[in-house]
């Protein structure tokens, strides 16, 4: 099984090297599809590992980064940073850092009732903060003048970023860091298992659960706002495919983890696919994801 998801990614790759405007020029492969392809990689990767590590600590199979506000937190931040003008490519990460992070604690206080998180809750609050940043984020880009396809590509995503010899390696040094922070994360594979039985149970075996959640909440913070500074905020991903994961693999977050992290590239380069081939103009990538899921939102929103 776990071979099938690299005999997968391999297969969607290839599709996304080789189909496209432009046909099998290899100008265009190695300058335009090839960095998209590591974008989507990167993006859809740390979307879906991101989620499957909320799930865990939260113990809600609803949550993922969209869902709780913190894309739009930290898209946000990038239309802040768009404002202030021409550093603003320096800022992007940093902004979107700042405001995903703001964005999960404030979801995080406001689904507290009675100094505990119930799961409705929490989902009701990341849509109120998830709704809120939106539509800050549509004020600022609208004052600081943006065209209408960058508002829409920023709220909804979309991987068409044009990438100059230095932009790209400051890309490739954020993809392994990235992947770093992700190692990290998957360091606390344990721990998530124990919380996943109960925070009580954790307490009991001596995990400092305060001190693992700041912990996970700042570095998926950093992680979302480093997707979205590229990506814009994209949904659904972090939901749907840490449960697709979680039915191939088991519960075990040291084999969960990995494979979302595989599937979730898979999922968002078919996505990005789909999005620049059906349309003659490019679809926002949260287009083609809110298809499959909205329905898998909904029913694991009747099995809560």
């Amino acid at each position: 099984m776990k071979y099938s998801i690299f005999l997968i990614l391999i297969v969607v790759v290839f599709l996304s090297l080789i189909i496209g405007s432009g046909g099998m020029d290899k100008e265009i492969i190695c300058r335009i599809r090839f960095p998209r392809v590591l974008l989507g990689i990167f993006a859809g990767g740390i979307l879906s590992l991101v989620g499957g590590v909320l799930q865990g600590l939260l113990q809600n199979p609803l949550c993922d980064p969209y869902i709780l506000g913190i894309a739009s937190g930290a898209a946000f931040g990038v239309a802040f940073a768009f404002l202030l003008g021409r550093f603003s490519y320096f800022l992007l990460p940093v902004f979107a850092f700042l405001f995903s992070l703001g964005a999960m604690l404030l979801v995080y206080l406001i689904a507290q009732i009675s100094g505990r998180i119930q799961k409705l809750s929490l989902i009701l609050a990341g849509v109120l903060v998830s709704f809120l940043f939106s539509s800050l984020s549509i004020l600022i880009m609208v004052l600081s003048k943006k065209s209408l396809s960058a508002i829409i590509y920023l709220v909804m995503g979309n991987l068409s970023v044009v990438f100059t010899p230095f932009t790209l390696r400051i890309f490739l040094f954020v993809f392994l860091f990235s992947l770093f922070l992700s190692l990290f994360l998957l360091s606390y594979a344990r721990e998530l298992d124990i919380i996943s039985t109960g925070e009580e149970a954790a307490k009991s075996l001596g995990i400092e659960t305060e001190k693992l959640t700041k912990i996970i909440f700042f570095l998926s913070s950093l992680l979302v706002a480093l997707v979205v500074s590229y990506c814009g905020s994209v949904s659904f991903v972090g939901l749907v495919v840490p449960h697709l994961a979680r039915s191939l693999f088991g519960f075990n977050h040291r084999s969960l983890l990995p494979a979302s992290f595989l599937l979730g590239g898979c999922l968002l380069l078919g996505a990005d696919l789909l999005a620049r081939t059906v349309s003659p103009v490019e679809l926002p990538l949260s287009v083609v994801t809110a298809l499959f899921g909205v329905p898998f939102f909904l029913y694991l929103l009747r099995r809560v």
